[in-house]
């Protein structure tokens, strides 16, 4: 081995990627030189101490300019060290990227304080600050005896996913969902100061991807449904669309029958609590449970497809006018140039009409087809 050593020290085969690299050898001699490249520092390590940083370019261990490195010298020739003991490692000041991803749990939404999985990556960039260089060799290199560049990522990943994890549990997931660019951000400006204290400059982090799992997702789905200004009307409108279900696939009369007396009433009790929001001066409007056309409320029967509404439903016992009555009303009503009948007054029913825009297909009151 003793062939091998050579009176110049330097940072062999530097990658891109390497941000630290330590001398294989932990003695020097009386004429060594140490080069140190761009964008990097030597530091000088003596029984685990730092004794001093090395600037970029080339140094000589006897030379007279470097203070601290004479002193050292003399001091190694004091103990009658020859040649004297002292390690070399070289760091980086270079930008670095990273990747990070955590897994956790984190708060749903506002008002909805239940858990939910959290899953999340994304990038980051950081480098070493050139004036807490010894913060970072107390902190990391000695400190953790990261010696090496995988070390030094190894604690970098975890240290970040800590951090990170931390600060996005302590959040809420719909919150971070919504806006990642803001998320972003504000988590960088949570967590960098551990990072100075490190003596690492965060430059940068990026929220590329947050999820749950698919059945926390649909918590949350429901949660923000129901919660919403109309949250209470989805909520009975999806158990009407499940009775209808239920209705439709029944075999047996008993359903059917069942469905026809509680469908009206939860429908009409719906539209009575959605009739108070409209805006004053408006007449309220509601929603045909058969075809969905909106009508005045109240109503009788719906002006699209002539079906009762529920309130009329329950006490319409009334048979439909004859054949014979229906073409008479229809012969004796006038008709407007685009070829549709025109009603002031029902035929049928003697309600009045006028206050209508337009005659419409079936009477509103009594749910004879006009047009």
């Amino acid at each position: 081995m003793a062939e091998k050593k050579t009176n110049v020290v330097n940072w062999e085969s530097q990658g891109p990627d390497d941000i630290i690299y330590t001398y294989e050898y932990n003695d020097l001699r009386t004429l060594t030189s140490v080069t140190v490249p761009e964008h990097a520092v030597a530091l000088f390590i003596r029984d685990g101490q730092l004794t001093g940083v090395l600037e970029p370019g080339r140094h000589s261990v006897m030379s007279s300019n470097i203070p601290w490195l004479t002193k050292l010298y003399q001091i190694a020739l004091g103990y009658k060290e020859t040649p004297f003991k002292v390690q070399i490692i070289y760091v980086s000041l270079k930008m670095f990227n990273g990747r990070w991803g955590i897994r956790g749990m984190i708060k749903a939404a506002h008002e909805y304080d239940v858990p939910i999985t959290l899953m999340a990556n994304g990038d980051y960039q950081f480098r070493v600050k050139k004036e807490d260089i010894a913060v970072f060799f107390t902190q990391i290199v000695g400190g953790m005896s990261a010696y090496s560049t995988g070390d030094v990522n190894a604690f970098m990943k975890s240290f970040i996913n800590e951090q990170i994890t931390q600060q996005l549990t302590e959040q809420y997931y719909m919150d971070v969902y919504t806006n990642l660019e803001r998320a972003s951000t504000s988590t960088k400006a949570l967590i960098e100061p551990y990072f100075t204290q490190r003596g690492i400059e965060l430059l940068a982090l990026k929220i590329s991807e947050l999820r749950t799992t698919d059945e926390d997702m649909e918590k949350v789905f429901q949660y923000l449904q129901f919660s919403s200004k109309n949250g209470e009307a989805f909520k009975k409108y999806a158990v009407m669309d499940r009775m209808a279900d239920a209705i439709g696939n029944s075999e047996g009369g008993a359903a059917v029958g069942t469905g026809m007396l509680l469908f009206p009433q939860m429908y009409q009790q719906l539209q009575q609590q959605q009739a108070p929001q409209q805006p004053s001066g408006q007449v309220p409007k509601v929603l045909c449970p058969y075809c969905g056309t909106p009508n005045d409320y109240p109503y009788k029967y719906c002006g699209n497809c002539g079906k009762p509404s529920p309130q009329q439903q329950a006490r319409d016992d009334i048979g439909s006018p004859t054949a014979v009555q229906q073409q008479a009303a229809y012969s004796a009503a006038p008709t407007s140039a685009g070829g549709q009948k025109k009603f002031s007054v029902c035929p049928y029913c003697g309600e009045d009409l006028k206050g209508l825009a337009k005659t419409p297909k079936f009477c509103p009151f009594c749910s004879e087809q006009l047009n």
